[in-house]
């Protein structure tokens, strides 16, 4: 191999090993946890379907001992947007029978 005169270049260490990443089930669970808090009242069914899979997600990663603060963030959003859900239904119940 020619290096025209120059010396070789010094051997430069690749990329960093890649990280187990794991935290994906955390995330999952408080992001739908968010979103069925948020949507709870308004659109109860999907309060209450966001809110189950993200604490089944978060029961997952619990078990897996993934970081404790954003696990329990998501399990805690989770049951607060099954509780809203269930609050929606109850109110567009009475406000249909109101009428």
């Amino acid at each position: 191999m020619s290096t025209n005169g120059y010396p070789p270049a010094p051997n430069t260490p690749g990329a960093a090993p890649a990280t187990r990443g794991g935290n994906g089930l955390a995330i999952g669970s408080l992001v739908l946890g968010i979103i069925g808090t948020v949507l709870g009242l308004f659109v109860a069914i999907v309060g209450i379907i966001a809110g189950v899979v993200g604490l089944v997600l978060g029961i997952l990663a619990r078990r897996r001992g993934l970081s404790r603060g954003m696990v329990l963030a998501g399990i805690i959003l989770s049951v607060i947007g099954i509780v809203l859900g269930i609050i929606g239904y109850i109110a567009t119940a009475v406000l249909l029978t109101q009428s």
